[in-house]
């Protein structure tokens, strides 16, 4: 191994390491930790990162995987190689030990023990995984091996939703197995993931409404008429940032910070399970700038709840008030100010998707496709200019 494939393990430096050329005889390029013997990076084509640990145990030279980089960092990279390191200095094989874990493993066990505590520290909707494991995956696969279910098993249960679930909400139920069984892969639990490539459905039930200039101004009309102050801040707020609800009811007022070029709110946990800042424009500021007024002595949510330090939960009611005081707006919900603030954005005529897709915070360039045909609209207008320049240079 060549001293460039060795070196002290930091986060800093893994993240730094490019994909494995497509050109090089090898797939996966290997790296080795000088602060702990055996560790092994392993990094492929792709980009993807991994950590394994090499060991020699009766002879024989063996390897095991200890987790991607990511969901495992190096401390604990670091900490699991010396566990298996211990087992191996007393004649125990990891290898065995773990084939020996799979063999009795049952996904309930998996999902108790391993993944929903993972869920736990790592996700905002770990209730709605709750949810799937209980009416949909618990009753046919509570007491069945990890290692005995097929890609076969995973599509009859989507198959057997169909009638009776949205393909949206199946959809969910595939990402949440998909994500499990990704895991498992990781952890050592198993080598393939059945349902590594089974295809989402369709999703024919995405019901967008996208409010017009009238309605936007009859909407605030009725948000100014509302009598609870911060009801309506939060759900003006939510159009005139494109926040979404959970987003605006989380938020702190330690995460607001105006700079030189403008004031942003810093959201430490999205519906991607990343970080995202929120830059926000002059109306917004105006909004929060009026919610100082309801402030609650140690409460450090931007809206908070009526009592303790809470949020205050979500404006079902306040929100049925104003869109029955603004009159016509029955298929609206909450979600849909985020729709109208992308296409306000796009109707300006100066945004891109690019534009909206970092505004909106979306990790996937796809989800802001649902917003193309606004675009081809405003792109369809700007192109009859071109015919109008024609005809006025034919005339002439």
């Amino acid at each position: 191994m060549s001293s460039s494939c060795r070196f002290k393990f930091s986060k800093k430096l893994i993240d730094e390491l490019p994909p494995t050329p497509s050109d090089s005889a090898s797939r996966e390029t290997e790296y080795s930790d000088e602060a702990c013997t055996g560790l092994r990076l392993i990094v492929n084509r792709a980009g993807r990162k991994r950590y394994l640990l090499r060991y020699s145990i009766f002879g024989k030279k063996k390897a095991i995987q200890i987790g991607e980089h990511g969901p495992f960092d190096v401390k604990d990279a670091r900490l699991k190689a010396n566990e298996l390191k211990k087992m191996v200095s007393n004649d125990i094989d990891p290898q065995e030990e773990r084939s020996t874990r799979r063999a009795v493993l049952t996904l309930e066990q998996f999902a108790e023990e391993h993944y929903l505590p993972y869920a736990h520290a790592n996700k905002r909707t770990v209730q709605s995984d709750i949810g799937i494991f209980n009416n949909h995956l618990y009753p046919v696969w509570k007491d069945r091996r990890l290692t005995d279910i097929s890609k076969q098993d995973v599509q009859k249960v989507l198959d057997s939703k169909k009638g009776q679930l949205k393909p949206a909400t199946i959809n969910r139920v595939l990402s949440l197995i998909h994500r499990m069984f990704r895991l498992a892969c990781e952890w050592g639990y198993l080598e393939i993931n059945p349902a590594s490539l089974i295809k989402k459905l369709k999703e024919n039930n995405q019901r967008n409404v996208f409010l017009s200039k009238e309605q936007v101004a009859r909407f605030l009309k009725a948000c100014d008429e509302e009598p609870n102050a911060t009801a309506k801040n939060a759900l003006k707020l939510a159009l005139l940032s494109g926040m979404r609800i959970g987003e605006i009811l989380s938020a702190k007022w330690k995460e607001l910070e105006y700079t030189d070029q403008g004031a942003c709110l810093f959201l430490p946990h999205t519906k991607a399970g990343q970080s995202r800042t929120v830059l926000l424009n002059d109306g917004a500021v105006a909004i929060l700038e009026d919610q100082k007024q309801n402030k609650r002595a140690g409460n450090p949510h931007i809206f908070p709840g009526r009592a303790g330090s809470k949020p205050m939960s979500h404006p079902k009611k306040a929100f049925a008030r104003i869109k029955e005081k603004a009159g016509g707006m029955d298929q609206l919900r909450v979600h849909d100010l985020r729709h109208s603030f992308a296409s306000i954005l796009i109707n300006s005529g100066s945004a891109t998707l690019y534009d909206v897709q970092h505004l909106l915070g979306h990790h996937n360039s796809q989800t802001t496709e649902r917003y193309a045909h606004l675009a081809s609209d405003r792109l369809r207008n700007v192109s009859s200019h071109v015919n109008d320049f024609v005809q006025e240079a034919k005339a002439g």
